[in-house]
């Protein structure tokens, strides 16, 4: 395991291969792009199955992600993303895809109560959104089309339907930052209705429109990554790289 370069209890953990925070007996760990097998664009810690790249390297970096949080790969919960609004619900085995990701189901976020189950979603400038309970968490793909239409909402259900007790502590992970994501005047209208906070002169504000969206569903802790996908080269950019690159993940799991 990586040794830590920060450690204040109520933040984010940096490590040499993404950020983490423990929270009770669940885990979050956002990924980044070190430490993988692919080459090119998509060098090196590329998750994105549905991306260009080698399905090789794909599987193998698969299996990294699993070896350090202490399962088998067949055991990831994770769902083929569509900018929708709905979140999975894992229950038991039949509802992971397993080895076969042909079984994916299509949604923006996942949610158990299954010890040892690793919630993924994967994001290259959209917002990874952690949910955690007692007795369950979520992992949520939040870009500017599922906020304005209410995946982080859907979310927080997911999570009380899966037996989530108690207060909600939600983790905003690292996305495009509002130091340069510049939008145009469909996504400042769509946004408009969260207020002024969300919109920094041509540029929005993501991890603050989540904020507030999460805030209204209930949840009274948020934390934020800080981290910019965009001018940060840790991460992957699907703006900054012309979409062409790979996927990092937003992992959280009960330990």
């Amino acid at each position: 395991m990586p040794v830590p370069r920060t450690t204040p209890s109520d933040a984010l953990v940096d490590t040499a291969d993404g950020l983490r925070i423990d929270i009770g007996g669940a885990s979050v760990w956002f990924t980044n792009r070190a430490g993988g097998a692919s080459d090119g664009p998509y060098a090196s810690l590329n998750l994105g199955t549905w991306t260009d790249d080698d399905p090789a390297a794909v599987r193998a970096n698969r299996r990294r992600v699993a070896a350090t949080v202490g399962v088998d790969p067949d055991r990831i919960a994770q769902a083929h993303q569509v900018h929708g609004v709905d979140v999975l619900t894992v229950h038991d085995d039949g509802d992971l895809p397993g080895a076969d990701l042909e079984r994916v189901r299509d949604g923006d976020g996942v949610a158990t109560a299954m010890r040892g189950v690793p919630c993924v979603v994967l994001c290259a400038d959209c917002l990874p959104v952690a949910l955690v309970a007692d007795g369950a968490v979520a992992m949520v793909h939040a870009g500017w089309r599922g906020l304005v239409g209410g995946v982080l909402e859907a979310g927080v259900v997911a999570l009380r339907d899966v037996g989530g007790r108690g207060p909600i502590t939600a983790i905003v992970g690292p996305g495009a930052g509002p130091c340069c994501y510049e939008v145009g005047p469909e996504v400042h209208a769509a946004l408009a209705p969260l207020g002024r906070t969300v919109r920094r002169g041509d540029h929005a504000d993501l991890p603050e429109a989540a904020t507030l969206r999460l805030r209204a569903a209930g949840v009274d802790d948020v934390r934020r990554a800080g981290a910019c996908t965009i001018c940060d080269p840790a991460w992957f950019s699907h703006r900054r790289d012309g979409g062409i690159t790979g996927r990092q993940g937003g992992v959280a799991w009960l330990r």
